[in-house]
């Protein structure tokens, strides 16, 4: 918990820039420009709640940059149903396996099957989202297995 990142993010960013930034505004709002304490602190807040929503952008990015683009293809139209998405991966992954023997160190032969079996998966993702299944427990869950594992770098 208590990691450079951490001390950077609270000394830095909550401290030095919600906290001075904070009075500093407020100085400004109140006494410079004569605006009335609860009115000030409400325009204050709300200028830097602006601010920080781009500040704490760039600071998670590194970190949930991959929830920024949870699908990186478009959803297809109509309805689908798991079997039907269960047919088509098997069938993306049936052309995709084929090219890939053909010749698995060039991709250009293969790679286009490789997406396509991608997205079938992500298709997948979709639809037990739209159905309220919790995919991100689930991702949440692997992940420790995985470290528990120790199977990721530690950065």
């Amino acid at each position: 918990m208590f990691s450079r990142e951490w001390f950077i993010y609270v000394f830095g960013r909550w401290i030095l820039l919600s906290g001075i930034a904070g009075a500093l505004v407020q100085y400004l709002f109140a006494d410079k420009l004569g605006i009335h304490t609860i009115p000030a602190f409400l325009l204050n807040q709300f200028l830097l709640s602006c601010v920080f929503w781009y500040v704490d952008k760039y600071i998670f990015q590194r970190h949930f940059g991959r929830v920024k683009d949870i699908f990186k293809f478009p959803r297809i139209r109509g309805s689908f149903d798991l079997r039907q998405q269960f047919d088509k991966i098997s069938e993306e992954f049936s052309e995709y396996a084929i090219d890939f023997e053909r010749a698995p160190e060039n991709p250009g032969v293969w790679l286009n099957r490789f997406l396509d079996l991608s997205h079938a998966v992500e298709m997948t993702e979709r639809i037990l989202r739209e159905k309220g299944v919790n995919i991100d427990r689930e991702y949440y869950s692997i992940i420790k297995e995985n470290e528990k594992r120790g199977l990721y770098n530690q950065n």
